[in-house]
């Protein structure tokens, strides 16, 4: 298809306020689209008219997103429109991944070294819980991660107050909390790791620094803007600082990720910084029927303080949403997997439980929900369950191929020196690991030197010394060593990388004995790994795969290995991964969080434990937000819509009543109301 059909034929099938959105000749562009409204339809659309109309090369424009599966689909969806070729010269992804790409390029200008690694969430965890250890503090791990994040988070916003007490008091565990964020980083920087948040973090300290590496980028697009913390909106702003041409696409009524410093005030700051911006609201909801929409702008309009906009449905009126008050948790589970039933045999099979989902404010609350549809013998899948890359015998492999391309890193090292069994526990592990933490020195490098006889670990028997040095340190030495003889600038053969570390384990007979009657289905998803990384390598074997566009006089590195970026791919996309364990989906059912169905759609919707507290939640500070997210939950349905509260809360501890953000819709009601 010829480039200009491609753009004719993407404005042909928009409609008046998303043709304008497209072709827009101002610099700085904020389409509101409403859920169903088209969105990634008119943000691709944009892209091509940019290309096209504007005058713009693929290598000048960046596009973030805000998942990598909008990521993958805002790719495929450009290359439909221009060729693959085009689409692949764009800078696109998360913001994250491109983040990463940047500062392994040009990474060194603010002294990083251009092979760091990406610490994912246990890497975290376990850091911190060792600290919080040795500092004797009274906190949570998980506690002290989101401060943490949250502190990394709010870019040049101003730093979030101190909690105090209602005499005005600090809260004592303040300083414990600085001094674990002070020994965390320096952590990760002796295991040359950067986390998800140090990404964007040093990015911006990059793009501050060194702003000639963005001296190209002529437009920047931003998918899910209300979704943008403020070191994201500061990033925003860096890759567009030559030419200040930037397009957001975002809905503030979906603003639903406070808990991870997402600001929705960005899109004031962004109207404020940028008073010449176009504002476009797209207000054709082309998913939903009336009647879901007027019960869900019901809901969401309870906001006086929201940016009012309205949404036109192209759908008839349709059925009204049912809502259902029960006796129990139990009976409301019942009552759901009946009235899936009936749906679906009353379609005459053109309704399947695929078309079904069961939305919930927490993961917790699906216990009642999960024994109905097991009592019935309904399959069903869990959104978010147990990903392909946190499988237990998966996660192993990952940690050795972790140290072979790092061997600073002493969380991967420590969960892998007695697997396959060396006769070394839990206690000598932690032990040695403190050890070396305190002695500012390597976990690899204690293990070595101890191994060859220049230092001394007095916790190792002689035994344990010999498995270390004749397994451990042998198979990692002997793989890195294939790794590092690879001539510069080709990618080493990353599946002969992973099928020798798993030959030299024994990793088959290791299972067996392991997992016992469950190891085949475990080396099943060994064998899937591979077919994994070989699928990494025909895709991104070609090293300038994920090379930044070329920049007169400005020099990139090439320091970036296949190995490194597989490794960092795993850990910013294991959440995109497909669980190949639910195999045949066809009559499936859907239990997933409001959280993760965002940008999902299905025609039957149920959204149980509709009651204060639950929705609400009764730990959200935030009752805007929570709104919102019961108001996502219901615009997630296409025909039919059915909410539901128990008497007494899922737990039985006390009576349950209904949300007053539904209680609070107006008479005669949006809702057809009955009692079991």
């Amino acid at each position: 298809m010829a480039a200009n059909s491609a753009g004719q034929d993407s404005l042909a099938s928009l409609n008046t306020a998303q043709r304008r959105a497209v072709t827009s000749e101002s610099d700085t562009v904020a389409i509101l689209a409403g859920p169903g409204s088209g969105k990634t339809h008119t943000l691709t659309s944009r892209v091509v008219w940019l290309l096209q109309e504007g005058g713009h090369r693929p290598s000048d424009m960046i596009v973030a997103t805000f998942t990598v599966k909008a990521a993958r689909e805002m790719r495929e969806r450009i290359g439909r429109a221009l060729g693959e070729e085009v689409q692949r010269k764009i800078v696109l992804g998360t913001f994250h991944s491109i983040c990463r790409r940047y500062l392994t390029s040009y990474g060194k200008h603010v002294d990083l070294d251009p092979k760091f690694g990406v610490a994912d969430d246990s890497d975290s965890k376990a850091i911190l819980t060792r600290l919080i250890k040795r500092l004797d503090l009274k906190l949570e791990p998980a506690m002290v991660k989101g401060w943490i994040s949250k502190k990394k988070s709010r870019g040049s916003m101003d730093p979030p107050p101190e909690k105090k007490y209602a005499n005005g008091k600090p809260k004592p565990d303040m300083p414990g909390l600085k001094r674990c964020f002070e020994e965390y980083q320096k952590q990760l920087a002796a295991a040359n790791l950067l986390d998800y948040d140090d990404l964007l973090v040093r990015c911006v300290e990059l793009l501050r620094a060194y702003p000639i590496c963005v001296k190209n980028i002529q437009v920047v697009l931003v998918d899910e803007y209300q979704d943008t913390n403020g070191i994201q909106y500061d990033l925003m702003k860096l890759f567009a600082q030559q030419r200040h041409r930037i397009t957001v696409v975002g809905d503030p009524d979906q603003s639903i990720y406070g808990w991870r410093s997402a600001e929705i005030r960005n899109l004031h700051r962004l109207l404020r910084e940028f008073p010449g911006t176009d504002e476009i609201s797209l207000e054709e909801n082309y998913r939903s029927s009336q009647s879901i929409l007027s019960a869900s702008l019901q809901v969401i309009q309870q906001d006086t303080k929201r940016y009012e906009k309205v949404l036109l449905p192209i759908h008839s009126k349709g059925t009204k949403p049912v809502l259902r008050k029960l006796r129990s948790a139990a009976n409301e589970g019942e009552w759901i997997v009946g009235e899936i039933q009936r749906v679906t045999l009353m379609s005459g099979g053109m309704l399947k439980g695929e078309d079904c989902a069961i939305l919930l404010r927490s993961a917790a609350l699906s216990r009642h929900v999960e024994a109905a549809l097991g009592k019935k013998g309904m399959p069903y899948r869990m959104v978010g369950g147990h990903k392909f890359y946190e499988r237990k015998e998966i996660k192993i492999l990952l940690d050795y191929l972790r140290v072979v391309h790092q061997p600073n890193n002493n969380d991967a090292l420590a969960r892998i020196i007695n697997v396959p069994k060396r006769g070394v526990g839990e206690v000598t592990i932690k032990a040695i690991l403190e050890e070396a933490e305190i002695g500012k020195k390597p976990l690899w490098q204690v293990l070595v030197d101890h191994c060859d006889g220049t230092q001394s670990i007095y916790r190792l028997t002689k035994p344990q010394e010999n498995k270390i040095r004749g397994d451990l340190i042998r198979i990692i030495t002997s793989l890195r060593k294939q790794v590092d003889e690879v001539g510069a600038g080709e990618p080493q053969p990353l599946v002969e990388v992973i099928q020798r570390l798993i030959t030299q384990l024994n990793y088959q007979e290791f299972l067996a004995k392991e997992f016992g009657e469950d190891h085949e289905g475990r080396w099943a998803s060994v064998q899937e790994f591979v077919n994994l990384a070989t699928d990494f390598m025909m895709e991104h074997g070609d090293f300038d795969e994920d090379a930044l566009p070329e920049i007169d006089e400005v020099e990139q590195q090439r320091d970036d290995t296949l190995l490194g970026r597989f490794l960092a791919n795993i850990a910013l996309a294991s959440d995109a991964q497909k669980d190949k364990e639910t195999g045949d989906t066809s009559s499936v059912v859907t239990i997933s969080t409001i959280h993760a169905a965002k940008g999902l759609e299905w025609p039957i919707v149920f959204i149980p434990c509709v009651y204060d507290g639950s929705i609400p939640h009764s730990r959200s500070e935030d009752s805007d937000e929570e709104r919102r997210l019961l108001y996502v939950a219901m615009t997630r349905a296409k025909a039919l819509l059915y909410l539901s509260c128990p008497s007494t809360t899922s737990w039985g501890h006390s009576d349950a009543e209904l949300s007053s953000f539904i209680a609070d819709t107006s008479a005669p009601g949006p809702f057809r109301k009955s009692r079991l």
